[in-house]
């Protein structure tokens, strides 16, 4: 029996990891959480159902200053590790505010972003008038794109891609030979979507706010540390890096109380190790 051609997060029954096939456990009502028993990944068919996600990216990209320190941080290892960058790619570009932050920290680089929305995209270009701002899908874009880059970035983007594996194997051919791909994403194990997913079982499926709220329907796929290892193996790519990062309080949204109380569970987290975010450094 041959490995399922379509993916979950397309309706079908395959992991977006790494193609084994997933079971539905949690069910959200307008979308189901489909879990991986080989990589432990999770991915949702919100996509496919076009579940309105409710997400308001306004009140995301107004605060993107809260992540410069990381930016910043990530331009200045990668300059550690060897010359600075001369081509950067950043995926999923949004307005075009890392592209902005990498003009002033490298003013010499060649700056390319890819952003799905065409309103984003624009804003982008025009926040970037010397970049070069490319709005579509990105496995499309790249697909017509000519070159190699030394440093490709994904910001929160990766969790929002159906096919995850595809786009990685994409960017991998577009990385020159030394070249550096960073990502950071969701990582399912930390505790608040762990205590999301733990409230619907414990429950019997009742209680459903606390997993849909960690599992928000513009979240395709949930990641593990092993399903991002077989990830950067079916790459042909090293991940020399990793560490982990919190949601900054100026991203959440919510009561105050509420913001306040998860804010001081993800520091917590944090200091002992783990996080909501994973951060990776690749190389092939």
């Amino acid at each position: 029996m041959g490995m399922p051609q379509v993916l979950a997060t397309c309706g079908g029954d395959g992991c977006p990891v790494c193609r084994a096939p997933v079971r539905p456990r949690i069910h959200l009502g307008a979308y189901t959480l489909f879990a991986c028993e080989t990589c432990s990944c999770w991915c949702s068919d919100a996509g496919a159902r076009n579940v309105p996600t409710g997400f308001d990216p306004a009140d995301y990209f107004d605060n993107d200053g809260a992540d410069r320190a990381r930016w910043r941080s990530l331009l200045s290892n990668v300059a550690e590790q060897g010359e600075m960058p001369r081509k950067i790619l950043d995926v999923g570009c949004g307005t075009g505010a890392f592209l902005e932050e990498a003009a002033h920290q490298v003013p010499s680089a060649e700056l390319t972003g890819i952003e799905l929305d065409p309103e984003r995209a624009a804003l982008a270009r025009r926040r970037n008038p010397e970049a070069h701002v490319r709005q579509g899908d990105a496995l499309r874009v790249l697909s017509q794109m000519d070159g190699r880059f030394d440093l490709i970035t994904l910001w929160d983007v990766f969790e929002h891609v159906c096919d995850p594996r595809a786009l990685l194997q994409a960017l991998a051919t577009r990385l020159r030979e030394g070249g550096t791909i960073f990502i950071q994403t969701i990582h399912e194990y930390s505790l608040v979507p762990t205590l999301g997913r733990l409230s619907y079982r414990l429950t019997g499926g009742r209680l459903r706010t606390a997993a849909r709220r960690t599992h928000e329907a513009h979240h395709l796929v949930f990641f593990s540390r092993a399903g991002l290892g077989l990830l950067a193996d079916a790459a042909n790519l090293s991940i020399t890096r990793r560490w982990y990062d919190r949601l900054a309080r100026a991203r959440m949204d919510g009561h105050p109380v509420v913001t306040a109380a998860t804010a001081a569970l993800l520091t917590a987290e944090n200091a002992m190790g783990n996080g909501l975010f994973i951060n990776l450094v690749l190389q092939s």
